[in-house]
């Protein structure tokens, strides 16, 4: 079982920025699970279950997703998900504002081995950024993709002076995806 793959893709961070501008402070939800964190964790849901009455919360049990309207106001977002040749469930920017922290957790039905994959694309973060699973540090820069495990534990700390966000797909999995994994 590979817990952390980075993927063989490199996304323009300056054209994922560019698209993280045309938010304004208004447009992010806080986190579901208020519980989990402390400080500003939230969201921008740019795909999410149909009719959910909160969309920022990847359902489980969902059967449908969509764009989002927010995901109109991207140009470059469309093109980054379109190299994914697979189907896609939630799609969210996450924000770990300046000083906040993710308490270590896991969460369920998050793997290759289970169908989903959920991968990261880090728009914005540097090195005060301390990100764990299963106890060791991934260090992700900026355009990178990768696939995390989401089963085991996890954490974030935002020790900087900065907002972290990435971009968030939750890909179903198929042969396309799996062949990354066949190559470790």
């Amino acid at each position: 079982m590979i817990s952390v793959l980075r993927l063989p893709f490199k996304f323009d961070s300056k054209s994922l920025q560019s698209d993280l501008r045309n938010f304004t402070p208004a447009d992010w939800t806080p986190h579901f699970n208020v519980h989990y964190y402390e400080g500003d964790w939230s969201g921008i849901a740019l795909r999410a279950t149909k009719g959910a009455h909160v969309q920022l919360y990847p359902d489980p049990t969902a059967t449908g997703f969509e764009d989002t309207a927010m995901l109109l106001r991207c140009s470059y977002i469309p093109e980054v998900l379109k190299a994914f040749e697979c189907e896609l469930e939630t799609v969210r920017f996450l924000r770990l504002g300046a000083g906040a922290s993710i308490r270590e957790h896991r969460d369920y039905k998050l793997s290759v081995e289970d169908g989903v994959a959920r991968v990261h694309i880090p728009v914005k973060t540097n090195s005060q950024v301390e990100f764990y699973l299963d106890g060791k540090r991934i260090e992700m820069q900026e355009g990178e993709a990768w696939y995390l495990n989401f089963n085991l534990h996890h954490s974030v700390k935002n020790t900087s002076g900065e907002d972290r966000v990435h971009l968030v797909v939750d890909c179903i999995v198929n042969d396309w995806m799996r062949d990354f994994f066949q190559l470790q």
